[in-house]
């Protein structure tokens, strides 16, 4: 039987069989050659890690665990070029792109998240599990239970205080704000004789 480290290997190979097709005859353009080249970089990446991290538990020889360092704000610059293009996020995108080929990938990591032995790994090494996760959304397979993230705990909303706003000043109420200057008299009375001739509705 393949240990996990192969078994992933294989499939890892099978997907950047796949990669190889998506650059087309004719010479693409820059960003869809890049694209392509950091989906093929980052999927041997993947396998590269978690390979590490399956020798170093079969050797017991594991690292403690870091503490979680609280990400710290980096100040904002203006970009000086335009970013490079990224990995599609669309669903299913590497599925139509790669066909059946693709298909092939796809029955091969639902194989591997049926194994028996690989639940023990990830309760024992966690942090492997952010090696696959990204090999399942590529593929659209859906993620077991035992490599689902947990949900985030939604952070509590403070509720905002209702700002009173001033009531407008009218000849019933021509208070003002403190601070304001009261009316005139000669305005009030303007207004007074504007509304009796003229109606309310002007």
């Amino acid at each position: 039987m393949l240990t996990l480290t192969d078994h992933l290997t294989h499939i890892v190979a099978t997907i950047r069989a796949v990669i190889g097709l998506l650059i087309p005859p004719v010479p693409a353009r820059e960003s869809h050659a890049h694209m392509v080249q950091l989906l093929f970089n980052r999927v041997g990446r993947a396998a590269r890690l978690f390979a590490r991290l399956h020798a170093l538990w079969l050797e017991n020889r594991l690292p403690a665990p870091r503490p979680s360092r609280a990400r710290t704000a980096k100040a904002q610059t203006a970009p000086t070029r335009p970013l490079p293009p990224s990995i599609p996020r669309a669903k299913a995108w590497f599925l139509n792109a790669g066909q059946h080929h693709a298909g092939l990938a796809h029955f091969q990591l639902n194989t591997f998240l049926e194994r028996a032995d690989l639940p023990q790994f990830l309760a024992a090494v966690p942090q492997a599990g952010r090696y696959l996760r990204p090999l399942c959304r590529l593929l659209a397979v859906p993620q077991p239970g035992f490599l689902a993230l947990p949900p985030r705990p939604r952070a509590e909303r403070t509720p905002r205080p209702h700002a009173t706003r001033p009531r407008a000043p009218s000849l019933r109420n021509p208070q003002l704000p403190p601070g304001d200057p009261p009316f005139r008299p000669y305005v009030l009375a303007a207004a007074r004789y504007f509304r009796k001739k003229y109606g309310k509705e002007n």
